[in-house]
């Protein structure tokens, strides 16, 4: 059952299946309405769908159902019925009311717990609540797959003889046999995300709180993820889902709810709901014209190759050649673990690589990013060709997938001081106020925004703050990996509108990697596919070329 002034013909839902129930809730940061009367009952084994823009409150309603304390409603309740054992504690569903606890055997009792008026009930749903965050993977980086798992098992006190069959059967849901025994650190996204819903599996949670699962992920690997969900859910797990793509919400939710800066817009069945959002989302339009220069960046036989105990020789890069030109938006499109990220990196001076050549031009001089000495110790190329590392370093900046804001700082600050930037206090203010409404804030939102800090943003604008950082600092490159990864299609048209103006006020030359085939085809002027470290084929988008 949902409340809210002007909309009617709720689907009403019998008490004894609700397990969760929303009343009145607000939420304030600074003054500003960011939940305003949401009402809502959620039937166990369902699962909702939460539909609307960067900013308009999904993940803040997630954060406030996981018990995050900055979180708290400003006024308003949530209600948590759940089986509950009088003897050990232990938190189960409400279906499982007068059935035995599975510790301890004793008979489960009904309760009605009002989350944020009672802190230590609280702390004990909060225990049965998973949650898995946008870009956050939250792993033990020098631990198995498999220990990370089982790490989550013992935590919630799984039985010790039965919690190696049981990580084993999680990993198998996700997909994830084929790495048991690698380190957490040497996974792609896709696959550490993967591990991750695992871990939150393991948990055995009443309320399974997914917040952009599969954002960053390409199609065929979120497929995997996507049917993982699904699974859990059809085993009679209750999950709430938010998702840029509002093919996913169909596709995982039952029904859906759909909000706009704060405010319920509209609730129903899942189809209906996003095919009447969808309605008011435009195309991006591809730019008509734009100059292209020189080559800007020469890739010659490129490798990476790595040792791992775990997997063997690891060709991450295998033989890449490719030139990239000045004022060129260029897409790098493949699959987690295709060696995009890899390749981006090498360019970008984060890591060295093992053969072959990559220069950057830096007016009329080249400049080789890495190469091996004769001892086979990595020389950066700043340590051997004078003078030039620090001049050609200023030039390169790359947002990364897992990318951070300094949290203790205001936005401003974000944008100007924390990076360096040195020009004056005013001048910085103004650039940021320009760079912000490029990156898809209106005026007056840019100067709401300013002042604020990492836990007042929604992560969608944290992720355009961090892409405003890139363009504030002016580079003559700038890569940027999975720009889109967890923007709704309405912020993704602000992005690809910021990434034209970019190269074209601000002479950029743009690395897009991407899994997002269709933005990348929106946006770029050429993409090379990588599949196994190796380019299979380039595409020509300013011509409607192909190249194999």
């Amino acid at each position: 059952m949902v409340h809210n002034k002007g909309i009617k013909g709720m689907e009403q839902m019998e008490e004894k299946e609700v397990i969760v129930k929303l009343r009145d809730i607000c939420k304030e940061f600074d003054g500003k309405d960011v939940l305003k009367d949401v009402s809502l009952d959620i039937k166990e084994g369902t699962s909702l769908g939460l539909l609307g823009r960067s900013g308009s409150g999904k993940s803040t309603l997630l954060h406030m159902l996981r018990g995050t304390e900055e979180y708290a409603p400003t006024s308003g309740e949530i209600i948590f019925r759940v089986g509950m054992c009088p003897s050990c504690e232990w938190v189960d569903v409400p279906s499982k009311v007068g059935e035995a606890c599975v510790k301890c055997g004793t008979k489960l009792e009904l309760k009605e717990v009002n989350y944020w008026k009672d802190k230590e009930a609280r702390k004990k749903v909060k225990r049965a609540v998973a949650i898995m965050l946008q870009r956050t993977f939250g792993l033990y980086s020098d631990d198995s797959v498999m220990y990370n798992v089982i790490q989550a098992l013992e935590s919630r006190d799984y039985p010790a003889s039965k919690r190696f069959r049981r990580a084993y059967d999680l990993l198998k849901s996700v997909r994830m046999l084929h790495r048991i025994t690698f380190p957490a650190v040497n996974l792609s996204g896709g696959e550490k995300q993967r591990v991750v819903l695992a871990r939150q599996l393991a948990l055995d949670p009443i309320l399974l709180l997914a917040d952009e699962p599969t954002g960053t992920l390409d199609f065929e690997t979120a497929k995997l993820v996507h049917k993982a969900l699904l699974d859990s859910t059809a085993g009679g797990m209750t999950m709430i889902v938010t998702s840029h793509w509002p093919y996913v919400i169909k596709e995982l939710s039952e029904k859906t709810l759909w909000l706009e800066d704060g405010k319920v817009v509209k609730y129903g069945d899942s189809k209906t709901v996003v095919d009447e959002f969808e309605s008011q989302v435009g195309e991006i339009e591809r730019e008509e014209y734009a100059k292209i220069g020189d080559p800007k960046i020469k890739i010659d036989h490129c490798k990476k190759y790595y040792y791992s105990i775990w997997r063997g020789m690891v060709k991450a890069v295998d033989d890449v050649t490719l030139t990239i030109n000045e004022g060129e938006i260029f897409g790098l499109l493949g699959k987690s673990g295709s060696g995009k990220t890899s390749l981006s990196r090498i360019i970008a001076q984060v890591d060295p690589l093992t053969d072959g050549s990559i220069q950057i031009r830096v007016g009329d001089r080249w400049i080789e990013v890495g190469r091996v000495a004769e001892t086979g110790v990595w020389l950066a190329w700043g340590a051997t060709t004078e003078g030039m590392g620090e001049q050609a370093a200023a030039r390169v900046v790359m947002l990364h997938q897992e990318y951070s804001l300094y949290p203790e700082h205001t936005v401003l600050a974000n944008l100007t001081s924390c990076i360096g930037l040195k020009m004056p206090e005013e001048l910085g203010r103004m650039k940021a106020k320009f760079v912000l409404q490029g990156v898809g804030f209106s005026e007056e939102a840019t100067e709401e925004i300013l002042p604020k800090t990492h836990t007042e943003l929604s992560v969608g604008e944290r992720q355009r703050i961090a892409l405003a950082q890139v363009i504030m600092k002016e580079p003559t490159i700038a890569i940027l990996d999975e720009p889109t990864g967890t923007m709704d299609p309405i912020t993704k048209k602000f992005v690809a509108d910021s990434i034209r103006a970019a190269r074209e006020n601000l002479g950029v030359t743009l690395l897009i990697v991407t899994h997002d085939l269709d933005f990348a085809h929106d946006v770029c002027d050429r993409i090379a596919h990588m599949q196994d470290g190796k380019i299979t084929k380039t595409e020509d988008l300013k011509y409607d070329t192909e190249q194999k």
